[in-house]
């Protein structure tokens, strides 16, 4: 079972603000928020935020909700397989050649 820690929320949701090279304020302003301080608070792990903010957190940041909650992407094993299978598809027409 996973529980919400609300630091490491606030460290996902700042690193991936500094990813986005979004300064506090300006990740306050296009999530509709009229204080940087909110942020601030939030990354902290002080504050934590409503399921409308989160999604438009997530929606800005272009990361899931699942990630900033949790540090997990979804369905992201799946691709890892595919991916696994395309190597060794690849690997099987290189020794062809």
């Amino acid at each position: 079972m996973v529980y919400f820690n609300a630091k490491e929320f606030g460290k996902r949701l700042q690193s991936a603000r500094n990813l986005r090279k979004l300064t506090q304020g300006e990740l306050a302003e296009r999530v509709g928020l009229s204080n940087s301080q909110h942020i601030s608070r939030i990354e902290r792990g002080e504050k934590v935020c409503s399921i409308d903010l989160l999604v438009e957190l997530a929606f800005v940041l272009d990361v899931s909700t699942d990630y900033l909650l949790t540090g997990k992407q979804p369905g992201t094993e799946h691709i890892k397989d595919e991916l696994q299978s395309v190597i060794e598809c690849l690997s099987t027409i290189a020794e062809g050649i």
